[in-house]
């Protein structure tokens, strides 16, 4: 397993989101698991926001009261559902390279393949945007992220 520079914003994007968006329902608590796996390389309030814990209550996004995403888990688990994502290029939104702001916009092109039980392979492919900020000692964590344009998103968003 290799290392990723935490000073790279680009590295770090492709690291955590990959952990952030894969899951395997097999084996994964539930639509949060994703998140928590990810949690060192976001910053503290998204990583709140996405596993449902801001300011110590139940979020929106994590779906940890939500009796909806608690369903949609249980039919992923039953299915034996899992999805790899893969990070294949990573650029500055819009081609301007503003890290040395402290602040940067990368858009992602993302590989994803999600299997359920013994089925064939799904495979798609999005374009999701994250938002960069870099910390007091010089590391990069994913403060934001723009789903929209991403199909398939993992559980936890």
């Amino acid at each position: 397993m290799s290392t990723v520079d935490p000073t790279d914003p680009a590295a770090v994007a492709r690291d955590c989101f990959a952990k952030w968006q894969s899951f395997d329902a097999r084996v994964d608590t539930g639509p949060a698991a994703g998140a928590e796996r990810a949690r060192d390389c976001l910053t503290p309030d998204f990583a709140a926001k996405l596993t449902g814990t801001v300011g110590g209550a139940a979020g929106t996004d994590g779906g940890a009261g939500d009796p909806q995403a608690g369903r949609a888990w249980d039919e992923l688990r039953a299915a034996g559902t899992r999805s790899t994502v893969s990070v294949l290029a990573v650029t500055p939104v819009g081609g301007v390279d503003t890290s040395t702001s402290g602040q940067v916009a990368l858009l992602l092109n993302v590989r994803r393949e999600t299997v359920a039980g013994d089925g064939p392979a799904q495979v798609t492919v999005s374009t999701p945007a994250v938002t960069m900020l870099v910390g007091t000692d010089g590391t990069w964590r994913i403060a934001g992220a723009d789903l929209n344009n991403a199909a398939g998103d993992a559980p936890g968003r």
